[in-house]
């Protein structure tokens, strides 16, 4: 089933997110994370090294058929970017954003909703997500969709 739009979610175009995003993956991300726990004092040309990297793999295989964007126009509102966890062998969200006016208005929500739905549609029994400790808002999110919490494990031997 398709995540439902309504309210701010209305007339977003969703799509996989590209390489050539790079530039506003890194603003979004800029923008969501500062002032919240998350925020480690970046600038710019961090966010931007931070989504390059993302594009470039540095957080496992990236699975655009999995991630989704959201876009108002010409402004990227939400993203939820996943990649390949190797160690698990599943797919896991790197990033999820939703830009500081867009925030609590379901647009983060549709665009998670969307990547795990489209995970399904792929034959993956699970994704996974590491979230900040603490991170109200997003194990909320987490949780709201179905995602159930793990505690982090020692490494095997």
């Amino acid at each position: 089933m398709k995540p439902k739009r309504t309210g701010a979610c209305v007339g977003l175009k969703l799509r996989s997110p590209a390489a050539g995003d790079a530039e506003a993956v890194g603003r979004l991300l800029l923008d969501a994370y500062r002032g919240t726990m998350d925020d480690e004092g970046e600038d710019l040309p961090a966010a931007l090294a931070v989504a390059r990297g993302y594009f470039a793999g540095e957080n496992g295989r990236v699975m655009p058929e999995l991630s989704v964007s959201a876009w108002r126009g010409p402004a990227l509102v939400a993203i939820c970017a996943v990649a390949w966890l190797d160690q698990r062998g599943c797919p896991f969200v790197a990033y999820i954003a939703t830009a500081s006016n867009a925030k609590r208005q379901g647009v983060g929500r549709l665009a998670l909703g969307e990547s795990v739905r489209r995970a399904g549609r792929d034959g993956h029994g699970e994704i996974r997500a590491f979230i900040t400790r603490g991170n109200t808002p997003s194990e909320q999110l987490f949780a709201a969709l179905g995602f159930e919490r793990v505690t982090r494990r020692a490494p095997r031997s």
